[in-house]
């Protein structure tokens, strides 16, 4: 029998919390949520989202098995898993502006039908089948007449205001979702957006008359109203489009990045290209991976060439522009298995939230059957100066299972990481790499890359 364990990102929620049992997720729902729940099933808005591919799909079960009841549930719902969770400091610009998107298209079609979101969480949103969902369901309660939308200022934090600093200053300050759970502060952003915002109605209104509406409720030590007049549902609603027209017309800079277009400046010649992508396919017909991780997987060329039977591909790469044109690329082709996200191996994303438990990290997540680190092992090495035997560790505790690129010190392209720096790794060389890797894993089998230097060394555990 599985064993019960509550999702710790869901444990702020009175309404109902979030429990794993093996493969399956079940939400329950409180007494304290039945009205609000009750209202979102028989207005027919959790089928109307659902039907548009905007809510992750969910039935209403029985008590599972196994599970003792608990007090105060009244009901439990059985929630399509998302197979692979990212959290926003991992996306890209266009991931962060489409579930904004997605947001405030949800509120809109809940207001229509007497509901609004309660939060506008930028973790109420994953990725999910190349495009982001809502997973929240119990995020909705009843429209009140009059009311302002309660989750404005959430929404401003968690996509608008890291939207814009992202657009008009740099795309890495997502990073900072990791220090602020809860969203940029409205001061922040209104310190760190250039001057020139200030002439833009929108960005004045949003974003620098809001930052000095909270500091005057802060400097008199006074708690920020929960209502600040009143607004119509049609005046809500209008204001909710052009917030969402402007959203959308919010553009990303595209500045020219050390791997945004690796492809245009790589020693590949066609028949190696080729040779590689064949090679990788054959080893995953092989071993059939249920999960794989293409660790520096750039703008996605090799998660592409996997078999596309594949049902997950976790695409990492550290750069936010090649990760950004996978994840529209993924959009474009409508690609289910391709999940992109940002990750600094050398820095994966940690554990954070609440006794650093409410967000997972990147090695809890990362779990596959095969990890695959392509035209990867130099830049560690020689860029990061990490010891090969580090490497080694990190691969294995992703996966059993490792597929890697050995460049070598002839390579024009290691040769450009040495050209600016003393050459002091004297053990950077083939023999060393497979003597490493084979303390962590017990089976080994070599493939020279045609027309190149190159080899790919596949590792496993003897099974």
């Amino acid at each position: 029998m599985s064993s019960w364990v509550q999702n710790f990102g869901s444990f702020r929620d009175p309404a109902g919390g979030v429990w794993e049992t093996g493969d399956e997720i079940y939400r329950t729902v409180q007494s304290v949520g039945k009205e609000n729940y009750q209202h979102f099933v028989e207005s027919g808005l959790s089928e109307q989202l659902q039907t548009a591919g905007w809510l992750i799909p969910f039935v209403e079960c029985e008590l599972p098995s196994g599970r003792p009841r608990e007090e105060g549930v009244w009901k439990y719902l059985r929630v399509e898993k998302v197979p692979f969770l990212s959290w926003p400091y991992e996306w890209s610009f266009h991931q962060l502006r489409d579930s904004a998107i997605l947001t405030l298209k949800i509120e809109l079609a809940a207001l229509k039908k007497g509901m609004t979101l309660k939060d506008a969480s930028a973790y109420n949103v994953q990725m999910y089948r190349g495009r982001p969902i809502f997973i929240d369901i119990l995020s909705f309660e009843k429209y009140q007449e009059g009311s302002p939308w309660a989750a404005y200022r959430q929404f401003v934090m968690h996509f608008l205001g890291p939207l814009l600093l992202m657009s008009q200053k740099d795309l890495r300050f997502s990073a900072l979702f990791r220090d602020w759970v809860d969203g940029f502060p409205v001061d922040f952003v209104s310190q760190n957006l250039p001057w020139s915002s200030r002439w833009s109605l929108s960005s004045l209104i949003h974003i620098h008359c809001h930052a000095r509406l909270l500091r005057k409720y802060e400097s008199t030590r006074g708690n920020v109203p929960k209502k600040i007049g009143t607004l119509s549902q049609k005046q809500l609603i209008r204001m909710l489009e052009g917030l969402l027209d402007w959203v959308q017309r919010i553009k990303a800079p595209y500045p020219p990045t050390e791997w945004g277009d690796y492809y245009n400046d790589t020693n590949y010649s066609e028949e190696a290209f080729q040779c590689k992508k064949e090679l990788v396919g054959s080893i995953c017909q092989t071993l059939r991976p249920q999960m794989v991780c293409d660790l520096g997987a750039n703008c996605g060329e090799f998660s592409r060439a996997l078999p596309t039977d594949i049902p997950v591909v976790v695409s990492a790469d550290i750069d936010p522009v090649a990760v950004d044109k996978n994840y529209v690329q993924v959009r474009r082709q409508k690609e289910k298995h391709i999940y992109p996200i940002l990750q600094d191996l050398c820095n994966p994303s940690p554990g954070i939230g609440w006794m650093n438990q409410e967000r997972a990290s990147f090695l809890e997540r990362g779990q596959c059957d095969l990890a695959l680190g392509l035209a990867l092992i130099h830049h560690l090495c020689i860029g990061n100066n990490l010891p090969m035997d580090y490497v080694a560790q990190f691969f294995r505790k992703l996966s059993s299972h490792a597929v890697i690129e050995f460049v070598p010190k002839e390579d024009s392209q290691v040769q450009r990481l040495l050209s600016s720096r003393e050459d002091i790794f004297p053990q950077y060389h083939l023999e060393h790499c497979i003597q490493t890797f084979r303390k962590y894993y017990t089976h080994l089998e070599t493939y020279p890359v045609g027309d190149s230097l190159r080899t790919l060394l596949y590792f496993r555990d003897q099974k």
